[in-house]
């Protein structure tokens, strides 16, 4: 069974261009780890808003990954994470699970 994942933040008003560059980083970085990873600007609804989209093959090892990521993060990591917290407003996550037909 595969989930896709969305997260959505809302970023402080202006700051959408500034948060992508960060989370460009972070969807590089699950891509490099092969993990399919997508990022939308939502350019329909309220503005400033960024949804990175994660295919994942299993729910307990996606937040086992989650829960050591920031059990372990080094310096650099901790300011790029502090970067997009200061520059978002609030965030959601959906999981869907993935229909094969």
């Amino acid at each position: 069974m595969k989930f896709a994942l969305r997260n959505t933040w809302v970023c402080q008003r202006g700051k959408g261009p500034e948060a992508m560059e960060g989370f460009k980083l972070v969807a590089a970085n699950y891509r490099n780890n092969g993990v399919p990873c997508k990022l939308y600007v939502d350019i329909s609804g309220p503005m400033d808003v960024v949804a990175m989209e994660l295919e994942i093959d299993s729910l307990d090892g996606y937040f086992t990954d989650q829960r050591a990521f920031y059990a372990e993060m080094d310096e650099a990591t901790k300011g790029l994470v502090g970067s997009l917290n200061g520059n978002t407003v609030s965030g959601s996550r959906v999981l869907y699970e993935i229909v094969e037909y």
